[in-house]
């Protein structure tokens, strides 16, 4: 099962980007691929030092309307993922982590991104929000019993990091 790549090209360039790729497939044939270049950023699962989750809600223009997620925001280049989950974290919501532990690197079939994923316990608020000019982002808690259902509830198709909320709790022996 060997694909071999035969060509990229940058098609788009702006805030992200697509790059059609060309490969030839195990069968000989040649296929073209759109592909989304984005840059490497973390999603956090955050605790309060009460054993809140801590998420957000903003709009997305994607899907046309107000998601929730975990706070998330993309690396800097002088950043471990570690360091921008503390910074994104502080600036989206206020709150500042006792603890951030790394869980895992999850990659996209379509994209060039690298989402890593990280769990942040006793979080406690110590500021205001620090926003981006395109950011409007409520902040609010939830239990994780109440956490647990909104997961499970097959209503919900608002929440977009279901497979981090699951490791998380794993991780903390919250299942």
């Amino acid at each position: 099962m060997t694909w071999k790549k035969i060509k990229e090209t940058e098609v788009y360039k702006g805030w992200r980007g697509i790059i059609q790729k060309q490969f030839k497939l195990p069968d000989g044939k040649i296929a073209d691929f759109d592909v989304v270049n984005n840059s490497p950023y973390v999603s956090i699962a955050a605790f309060t030092n009460t054993n809140k989750v801590i998420l957000v809600r903003q709009f997305r223009p994607g899907p046309e309307h107000i998601l929730v997620s975990f706070p998330e925001g993309y690396i800097d280049k002088s950043e471990t993922p570690a360091q921008a989950a503390a910074r994104e974290l502080l600036e989206e919501t206020g709150f500042q982590a006792q603890n951030i532990q790394f869980l895992r690197a999850v990659k996209s079939a379509y994209s060039t991104e690298i989402k890593y994923c990280l769990v942040a316990t006793g979080c406690k608020k110590i500021s205001s929000q620090n926003l981006d000019v395109t950011e409007n982002i409520e902040v609010f808690t939830m239990s994780i019993e109440a956490f647990r259902i909104y997961l499970l509830d097959s209503k919900v198709d608002d929440f977009v990091n279901t497979g981090l909320g699951y490791m998380a709790l794993d991780h903390l022996g919250l299942l």
